[in-house]
């Protein structure tokens, strides 16, 4: 059975995959970010980030694993795939892009890191768990996800929305390597269209989910069916 690693989104933690994990038909590693879940404050780059992944590869002894990142995740997941393909047969980006920050996303950054450092946790959760979601949303998934953002700590939001701010365009990299892909989108997405999902995405496989960002909770079993679908394809690769 194929190993597989998850990585959550920002203020997020593995909870966001608990219904998805039973369906996958592998063995999932799914790993707390640092500066999520409770955590200490994590890396401010993404470099850091990546490497922290792998050493966590390693230590669990797991043999090129298939690394699958949900948003913030999928940052991580395409720095790995640049910069240390060799470590992975294959990738996922689940409601992510493979392109850099605009620079308007860039001062909605600062304009984050400055709020949390005003306001605190949870006055910032209260507003960017919700944006994730569309307006059809189960309310109930929103307070759960709220939840879990909560219990990040005003460092560990800073030091994330920094790296995010900051990361590479990833795009000529998932376009370039060699590892298979899989990328998921959700239609509902209130914050990204299919056009930057799919970018680089032309030689991997492409799925639309009828979900917003957050679909692996919305729609774990059309996810999950997705996953397992694409994992067969690869499963010789």
């Amino acid at each position: 059975m194929r190993q597989v690693v998850l990585l959550h989104g920002l203020c997020g933690s593995p909870d966001y995959f608990e219904e998805l994990i039973p369906l996958m038909d592998a063995d999932v590693y799914a790993l707390i970010l640092p500066g999520h879940s409770g955590t200490e404050a994590g890396p401010e780059t993404m470099d850091q980030f990546a490497d922290w992944v792998l050493s966590e590869i390693k230590l669990r002894d797991l043999k090129r694993p298939i690394v699958l990142g949900h948003s913030f995740g999928g940052y991580i997941t395409t720095n790995l795939v640049r910069r240390h393909p060799d470590a992975l047969s294959g990738f996922g980006l689940i409601h992510s892009t493979a392109a850099a920050d605009p620079e308007p996303a860039k001062a909605k950054r600062n304009e984050a890191i400055e709020r949390v450092m005003e306001e605190g946790v949870h006055p910032f959760i209260d507003t960017m768990i919700p944006s994730v979601f569309a307006a059809d949303s189960d309310t109930a998934l929103i307070e759960r996800a709220k939840q879990i953002g909560y219990e990040m700590s005003k460092e560990g939001i800073i030091s994330a929305q920094m790296a995010i701010r900051d990361r590479a365009d990833e795009t000529e990299t998932v376009r370039s390597t060699k590892l298979p892909g899989l990328f998921l989108y959700g239609s509902s997405d209130p914050n990204m269209n299919a056009e930057r999902a799919f970018l680089g995405a032309d030689r991997h496989t492409k799925q639309t989910v009828p979900a917003s960002h957050m679909g692996m909770m919305e729609q774990p079993e059309r996810e999950a069916q997705l996953i397992n679908d694409w994992l067969k394809e690869v499963q010789d690769v």
